[in-house]
């Protein structure tokens, strides 16, 4: 994730900066070995009236496919092992409804940005499961699983901060902080970096690459039709089956290392942005 967040207005409705929690999933219990983390993950989810606006759709797709691609986020951390509870932060009531019936607490932004937003979102975690670590999970992770994500955050869990970068290797996909830690999320262009020289550990586990991969473009979307989809149903499969993104705008250097890719490994790098 590299791009930043529009500007947040207070959001109308509801409790600002406090989330509204769901019944507890066993946070408050003890880290006592480390590594034995249990998490709090964030997910902020601009206007989705705004979202996605690379996307050469037009207004109704892309928000369609935003909400899509919110959904089964959050849907992927909540069966996620190891997660406790997740958090949406969100910029207007209504753009909780992707997510309703999925148990989540959430937060109504009212900071500028998204760094501000994963504030917000942390200190609700911290305030309402004290403790666990918190993990801030961009909303649009195409190819994301709950297994996949269980091993990064297992991998995470033993260092103090650490985060996964995306597939441009310049932003930053997962950024997560153990108990005790500030989360301090510094996403933008050149996150990556900015992240490492905050101190945060760069995860380079085997199999995560299908985590790196966010969804912004056309071309990614295309991309799609390409590789295996998730082993679980999506609500995003359902929009592309309707969109039919054409496999030509594809890069094919894009990404190597999923399943069923033969592409010989490289520097990953996404579609010339427009």
């Amino acid at each position: 994730m590299t791009t930043g967040r529009p500007g947040r207005g207070r959001a109308d409705g509801g409790t600002h900066g406090r989330a509204h929690h769901p019944a507890d999933r066993g946070g408050h219990r003890d880290n006592r070995a480390r590594g034995e983390v249990r998490w709090a993950v964030v997910v902020p989810q601009k206007d989705l009236r705004l979202a996605k606006s690379r996307l050469a759709l037009d207004s109704p797709d892309r928000q369609r496919v935003a909400s899509a691609l919110f959904r089964d986020t959050v849907a992927a951390a909540q069966h996620t092992p190891g997660v406790a509870t997740v958090i949406v932060v969100v910029d207007r009531i209504q753009d909780l409804e992707p997510v309703a019936g999925l148990g989540v607490g959430h937060v109504l932004g009212t900071g500028p940005g998204l760094n501000e937003a994963l504030h917000q979102g942390e200190r609700a975690a911290r305030a309402g499961h004290p403790g666990c670590g918190v993990a801030a999970l961009p909303a649009d992770l195409p190819l994301i699983e709950p297994a996949l994500l269980g091993r990064a955050l297992a991998e995470a869990g033993a260092h103090d901060r650490a985060f996964l970068p995306d597939a441009d290797d310049e932003g930053t996909t997962l950024l997560t902080a153990r108990p005790g830690h500030a989360l301090g999320p510094v996403y933008g262009i050149g996150s990556r970096e900015a992240h490492r020289r905050s101190g945060a550990v760069e995860l380079t586990g085997p199999g995560l690459a299908a985590l790196r991969y966010d969804l912004d473009c056309l071309a990614h979307l295309a991309h799609l039709a390409l590789v295996p989809p998730p082993a679980r149903h999506t609500h995003l499969s359902d929009v592309l089956a309707r969109l039919r993104p054409v496999p030509s705008l594809v890069d094919a250097s894009y990404l190597p290392g999923l399943p069923g890719r033969t592409a010989s490994p490289g520097v990953v790098r996404h579609p010339p942005r427009a």
